[in-house]
């Protein structure tokens, strides 16, 4: 819907999928990371992880630059707030060692590497019980990596998987250019799941056309807050 939305708007775009598994050695040392041939997640350094994200994205960043400028929009399917929310969920949250680590990513990333900050950074918030549900489901062709593992070990640990929802809430919270998307509504004990379209409609269209052509919600809409700020 997002590609269809820049298409219907003239736009030309480019889209990508971090980890580039195949196209660098890092992208190869994160799927046996996946596959747990380190180790358990809490066996392995945060720090050492986080590095070799980041260095997966950062050989990709000669190729990201020339699209940045040969096409009006670049869309990434995860990026360096995914690095932020995973290895800050390997410490307990809020603690200072989980800040740390952080700190050290977003410095690392954006400042050392000098990987491009995105205009818009988008989280589809989905709670953790649906989210080991959706688990549980027949994977796609982008699971190559797992060589025939149902789960990756980030994924197999559910009460891992729900730190890492929270640090990217706070992320996100505290963070310039970033939208949480609620995926589902509450009624009781139970969530609701909303549909794509909806979700598409009524957040992630409005946030678009928001960063992109100065485009601001309808009056009587209450569905969309997108908070954006200068980074320095």
């Amino acid at each position: 819907m997002v590609k269809k939305h820049f298409e219907n708007r003239n736009l030309t775009y480019s889209f990508f999928h971090f980890p580039m598994y195949g196209h660098n050695e890092f992208s190869d040392i994160i799927a046996r990371f996946l596959r747990g041939e380190f180790g358990s997640i809490d066996k392995v350094s945060p720090y050492f992880v986080a590095n070799i994200y980041a260095m997966d994205r950062y050989m990709f960043l000669p190729e990201l630059q020339m699209m940045m400028n040969d096409v009006d929009v670049v869309l990434l399917d995860r990026y360096v707030f995914s690095n932020l929310a995973y290895q800050g969920a390997k410490y307990p949250n809020g603690s200072i060692a989980s800040n740390q680590v952080k700190k050290w990513i977003m410095d690392f990333e954006f400042e050392f590497l000098k990987l491009p900050y995105p205009d818009l950074n988008i989280f589809f918030d989905v709670p953790t019980e649906i989210t080991g549900k959706r688990l549980e489901e027949q994977r796609g062709d982008d699971k190559e990596y797992l060589q025939g593992r149902q789960k990756d070990i980030h994924e197999e640990d559910m009460e891992f998987q729900e730190r890492v929802r929270q640090n990217y809430l706070g992320v996100m919270t505290d963070s310039p250019n970033c939208k949480i998307v609620p995926c589902t509504l509450s009624a009781g004990d139970k969530h609701l799941v909303i549909s794509p379209e909806n979700i598409f409609k009524m957040h992630v269209k409005t946030a678009l056309d928001y960063v992109l052509f100065g485009e601001k919600e309808s009056p009587d809409s209450t569905a969309y807050d997108l908070k954006m700020r200068i980074h320095n």
